[in-house]
């Protein structure tokens, strides 16, 4: 018996705990604005009560505001407790006032799209199902309108709720949808922090490899200065300090160029200080079909500008061998006014590029690649060109600071957030533009069916003043033309007049806005107007012998 007390126990628990917090002026002012849609049928009903109709679903004003009280209630109860406000609402449509119905309906929408556990709403299904049967067993001559409320409460309950948890599954799957995308953002932007990471090691490796042969040299030079026989002794020891200085200088430099370098990282296989000329050789003799153009000197142009270059063109021939193998590369280096420019191009690959681990490189390389020539100060393009594809650098041949990083490397919001907000706008104005639309659509079919209605009346509306010039007697052909081109159509003339003559049925006025006009008959008779009457719409017929 301990279990399904404590199932119980939490049951009551998990129904008694608010599904939301404290309440925000926003929702507060949407609660009001829901509130008040609400309260709609209720006051139609009310007035429709005070003129008289008897049967109106609001009976008086004292009930028409508890009806509302009520109402305010439930929308208070919608956010934290949402079956409470249905099942109140219920109880006060089938108790109190039949008006409340239009709230049962978008208090179970709400209920779907609000509370995400099912079995409350199940629950309180089963709970009415034994209510229902109890009635019937109570009243037995209800079972026959038993089919009738099972069809109401399926399409005022629900069927909105079912709507309303489609419209949270789905929101909870959009959100999901941007969850993955953040996600997926987040581990792009690690990537790229990686592969800036590791073209910043490169250019450690390049310093080592300079300066370190720089640093090699001077300690060279200096132990032959320490070893020279026509050196004073101050001199050779001098020298001395100078070749120690420059050997622990390459031995700290390596040192630093080790903690740089990734772990595992390979040491490089390509040759220290090699050039872009060498690299293309490489690249050739390897059955590479490259081809190197230049134009302008390539004479004082910045270590770390030639350095990038030289990246730009191995990174170039990588992607090229690796995505389109056994087509042409062309490497182009020009040399304009302060600037150099160097651009890798290949065409379409003459066969299916490999799909193998080295192949998904996931566009690190470019990344990398981009983060070398920032920080020479250059910039870089890359994207197809024809069928094939090209990477393009620039730089200023003096070198410069590197340029700043971009939002996406300065660890800005994510895009996918961006994107959100920005899908949320073009929905709200889609939204908008769709409400517009309907409501014009349905003022212009307003104002149509009126202005249709209002001709078909004019059309048959006879002048009283007109009407009144006429004279029993006057030749038919004599009053036609004065008569409107269309006839009111009124079948219900059962006078003795309408049997003996060829009546005709006119307007006193289109009866618009108030509904007030008069019915006028004339009736001709061998050739003439033999009679004619003003008739109230729904009123006695004279006889035509009268």
């Amino acid at each position: 018996m301990r279990q399904p007390g404590a199932a119980a126990a939490r049951a009551g628990g998990e129904l008694l705990r608010p599904l939301s917090g404290r309440p925000t002026p926003r929702t507060v002012a949407l609660d009001l604005l829901l509130w008040a849609v609400l309260c709609v049928p209720v006051l139609m009903g009310l007035a429709a009560a005070l003129d008289g109709v008897e049967s109106a679903v609001v009976e008086s004003p004292l009930d028409a505001a508890a009806t509302m009280a009520l109402l305010a209630a439930a929308v208070a109860l919608s956010r934290p407790y949402p079956l409470a406000a249905a099942v109140l609402a219920l109880v006060v449509a089938e108790l109190m006032a039949p008006g409340a119905a239009f709230a049962v309906t978008v208090l179970c929408y709400l209920l779907g799209r609000r509370d995400a556990r099912v079995w409350p709403a199940a629950a309180a299904c089963a709970a009415g199902a034994v209510w229902l049967s109890a009635v019937v067993i109570a009243a037995p001559e209800l079972a026959l309108d038993v089919p009738g409320m099972l069809i109401t409460y399926v399409f005022s309950i629900v069927l909105p709720w079912m709507v309303g948890s489609y419209r949270r599954q789905r929101r909870n799957l959009d959100e999901a949808g941007w969850e993955r995308a953040r996600r997926l953002e987040r581990e792009q932007r690690i990537a790229a922090e990686e592969a800036r990471l590791r073209e910043r090691s490169r250019i450690a490796q390049d310093m080592h490899d300079s300066l370190g042969h720089e640093l090699s040299l001077i300690a060279l030079r200096a132990g032959a200065l320490e070893l020279a026989s026509d050196m004073a002794e101050r001199h050779r020891a001098a020298a001395g300090e100078l070749r120690e200085s420059a050997t622990a200088a390459t031995e700290r430099l390596r040192e630093i160029v080790g903690v740089l370098r990734e772990s595992g990282q390979a040491a490089p296989t390509a040759p220290a200080g090699e050039g872009i000329a060498e690299v293309v050789e490489r690249a050739r003799r390897s059955g590479v079909d490259v081809v190197l153009e230049r134009s302008g000197t390539w004479e004082g142009i910045a270590p770390m500008v030639d350095r990038a270059a030289y990246r730009v063109v191995q990174e170039g021939l990588t992607n090229a061998t690796r995505h389109a193998p056994g087509a042409p590369v062309r490497i182009r280096l020009e040399r304009p006014a302060g600037e150099v420019a160097v651009t890798v191009s290949n065409g379409a690959p003459r066969w299916e590029p490999s799909r193998g681990r080295d192949a998904a490189g996931g566009g690190s390389g470019l990344i990398g690649l981009g983060e070398r020539v920032r920080l020479a100060g250059g910039t870089l393009e890359a994207g197809e060109r024809g069928e094939g594809f090209a990477v393009t650098a620039r730089f200023p041949a003096e070198g410069a600071r590197a340029a700043a990083p971009g939002a996406e490397e300065a660890g800005g919001p994510p895009a996918a957030d961006e994107h959100r907000r920005a899908a949320g706008r073009r929905l709200r104005r889609r939204t908008v533009r769709m409400a517009v639309a309907g409501v014009l659509l349905v003022a212009l079919a307003i104002g149509a069916a009126g202005a249709s209605t209002y001709l078909r009346l004019a059309a048959t509306t006879l002048d009283p003043a007109e009407y009144a010039a006429l004279r029993v007697g006057t030749p038919q052909e004599e009053v036609e033309p004065l008569l409107p081109w269309r006839e009111y159509e009124y079948a219900d003339d059962t006078s003795a007049a309408a049997d003996r003559y060829d009546c005709r049925y006119y307007r006193s006025g289109t009866g618009l806005p108030t509904g007030d006009y008069s019915i006028y008959r004339l009736c001709f008779g061998g050739g003439e107007l033999v009679s004619k009457e003003s008739l109230p719409e729904l009123g006695p017929y004279p006889d035509a012998e009268a």
